[in-house]
């Protein structure tokens, strides 16, 4: 093959869904085995979530053969996808949104990771996951099968002042228990 031929559209973009399509794998294969990524403060989530629906823009006006097709598709385009998208991401992220708390062991040799999230209808109800850290830095495993969960009324206690995180006891390196006057005592094991 030439170096001077150009590169066919169809070659890229059937790479770029290759791509995706590993990228998926990948995350839903970390998540059969209870990993997860974090950065910071943040989940990348929403991130490929986002990369999604631009690959499919981009894609829909390649598809296009005119000049004034493109032109169509590039403006009436968003108009049909950003709906989809911010309803996907209202269902996916925005109405569990979670916040994060890092807590390190007395000698620093394990962190445990509190994501919490709660939502509010006459009462409020409090979720908490838990996720240790793994080899590699930005990869968590989640430790609860499934979320804890406190339901609270009249309060205006935070999420961490709920579960007592603020006023966590570690036993040893690798347990550390959580109590508050609206939480019974909840052990965590990270082994």
């Amino acid at each position: 093959m030439n170096k001077n031929t150009p590169v066919k559209k169809d070659k890229i973009f059937i790479k770029a869904a290759l791509a995706l399509l590993i990228i998926d794998l990948l995350f839903y294969t970390l998540s059969l085995n209870k990993l997860y990524i974090f950065v910071g403060n943040a989940s990348i989530y929403p991130l490929i979530y986002a990369t999604h629906f631009i690959y499919l823009y981009i894609f829909l006006i390649s598809l296009c053969k005119t000049k004034a097709s493109k032109v169509f598709w590039g403006a009436i385009g968003p108009f049909f996808i950003v709906p989809v998208a911010l309803f996907g991401w209202f269902i996916l992220f925005y109405s569990n949104k979670k916040d994060y708390y890092y807590i390190n062991s007395p000698n620093s040799t394990q962190e445990l990771v509190i994501a919490h999230s709660n939502w509010s209808l006459g009462e409020t109800n409090h979720y908490y996951d838990f996720y240790k850290e793994t080899t590699l830095p930005i990869l968590k495993q989640r430790i609860n099968k499934e979320s804890l969960h406190v339901m609270t009324r009249y309060t205006d206690a935070s999420d961490l002042d709920v579960l007592g995180a603020y006023n966590a006891k570690w036993e040893n390196e690798q347990t550390v228990t959580f109590k508050s006057k609206y939480l019974n005592k909840t052990t965590i094991y990270l082994k």
